[in-house]
């Protein structure tokens, strides 16, 4: 297997020591792309426009030390290399960032152990990437779950609320022995915790997205389209939406049940929010965005204002907040979306249509 290439910059004052790195790279056929320099001064302006996967510093420079380059706090492993042999040195070193430090010899057998050095040092780099971009993800998984937890508390918050108030006053009710007030009472209780049934089984289903899925297949998405128009296809025939599929749909590679369900959830929006439209019709495609490919769900039906945008994904958020359905269904599809490493955005102009975009895997 051809071993991987690595680009170093080697600050070295001395001829002799540099001219034993490039004879000690050759010789063994190391993997370097190196670049040397022999002062402070050069290497600063030579990291201020390239970057490198390792930088070796020898200690004492002509115009001043390693601890110069690590002043710079550059995003680089340093390996420092020092002939004195002073620990004290070595340790004020690796305090100052330094990845590692070796001791050279004059027979320069140091050499020997540079390139496990550099795999050291780049397998130490790759991990503290690593660690810190788990980090991101969970402080933004952390951000997510307060917004989560504060908007379902809210939104469970308002029903029982509504219900307790019916309660009280259908106690009074029947005190008075006034059984048609206290049945239209009941009917209200009865119809709140229904909203509240379906806020639960909104938030248990979003739940669970990312955790209980179908195993992704290489699947037409013009086949899945064609699951979702047929799921929704009594809506479509009640409320004469039209709907045009694009041709020459590739193929993607998803769990095909929960691409269906994002479908059938944008084309069951875009039916509830065509207004008054004499005419309404629905396309369903995809475009060419540089070498994105991006699909699309798009409707002749009211708009959405640009302030809204963003806002519609949120979990329980209407725009109408007398329309149908608990608010969940664009978070749920967002979610579906986002666990297949794909993007969702909308583009409308009140009064001008919708068109929901997103991105999925597309088979080569």
């Amino acid at each position: 297997m051809k071993k991987e290439r690595y680009n170093i910059l080697l600050i070295e004052d001395d001829k002799v020591d540099q001219m034993a790195f490039q004879r000690f790279v050759k010789a063994n056929k190391t993997p370097y792309d190196y670049t040397i320099t022999g002062s402070v001064a050069e290497a600063k302006n030579i990291l201020a426009s390239r970057k490198f996967d390792v930088i070796i510093s020898d200690f004492a420079l002509g115009d001043g030390t390693a601890f110069d380059i690590f002043d710079l706090k550059i995003d680089t492993p340093i390996i420092m290399v020092t002939g004195s042999g002073d620990e004290e040195i070595a340790v004020n070193a690796m305090k100052a960032g330094a990845y590692d430090y070796l001791i050279k010899d004059p027979e320069s057998y140091y050499l020997t152990v540079l390139p496990a050095t550099v795999e050291s040092a780049l397998r130490r780099k790759r991990t503290e990437v690593e660690r810190e971009q788990l980090l991101q993800e969970l402080e933004v998984k952390n951000t997510e779950l307060e917004r989560f937890t504060y908007t379902v508390s809210h939104d469970l918050r308002a029903p029982l609320l509504t219900i307790q108030g019916f309660a009280a006053v259908m106690r009074e009710d029947l005190k008075r022995n006034e059984r048609e007030e206290a049945d239209n009472h009941l009917n209200s209780i009865i119809e709140e915790a229904s909203k509240m049934e379906h806020l639960l089984e909104d938030t248990l289903q979003l739940s669970r997205i990312g955790r209980i899925v179908n195993p992704p297949e290489d699947v037409s998405f013009a086949d899945i389209v064609k699951d979702a128009i047929g799921q929704a296809s009594e809506q479509l025939r009640t409320n004469a939406v039209v709907v045009s599929v694009a041709e020459d749909l590739p193929a993607v590679h998803v769990d095909r049940m929960r691409i269906a369900e994002v479908l059938v959830n944008l084309i069951t929006n875009s039916i509830n929010y065509m207004g008054e439209q004499p005419h309404p019709k629905m396309d369903i495609g995809c475009r060419t965005d540089g070498k994105e490919t991006v699909f699309f769900v798009m409707d002749n039906g009211i708009g959405i204002d640009k302030s809204q945008h963003e806002k519609v994904f949120t979990l329980f958020y209407k725009l109408d907040s007398q329309g149908k359905g608990t608010g969940a269904g664009l978070a749920i599809v967002k979610r579906i979306i986002e666990v297949h490493e794909g993007r969702i955005w909308i583009e409308s102009e009140e009064g001008e249509g919708c068109t929901v975009c997103f991105t999925l895997p597309v088979c080569s």
